[in-house]
């Protein structure tokens, strides 16, 4: 994992402790990316580190919908695919500063 992306969700996995939320991390395939959950609620988010439309690296995250990043991946889409289908709203970005609140 990325060293700034595993400095963030640690910040953000203590936020969560101390709202109350149990949160689990699971590493993905990729290192700038690492999905974040709470199985009490079954809230998902991915959160991504990668760079802007300026080129300047940043933090991204995105409510999963679990039916529909179901439909994809038995679809057969990739991650990347699944990113880009924006109108089937797989992936909702998020203020990634709220995802202690996206959780609960």
């Amino acid at each position: 994992m990325n060293y700034k992306l595993k400095k963030f969700i640690l910040k953000t996995k203590s936020e969560c402790i101390q709202m109350g939320v149990a949160v689990k991390i699971t590493e993905t395939p990729r290192k700038t990316m690492v999905l974040l959950s709470n199985n009490d609620s079954n809230r998902v988010v991915l959160v991504s580190y990668q760079s802007n439309v300026l080129g300047e690296p940043c933090m991204y995250a995105y409510l999963v919908n679990p039916k529909k990043y179901e439909w994809a991946r038995h679809e057969g889409f990739s991650l990347d695919q699944m990113l880009e289908l924006e109108a089937e709203k797989v992936f909702v970005e998020i203020d990634s500063s709220k995802i202690p609140q996206y959780l609960l």
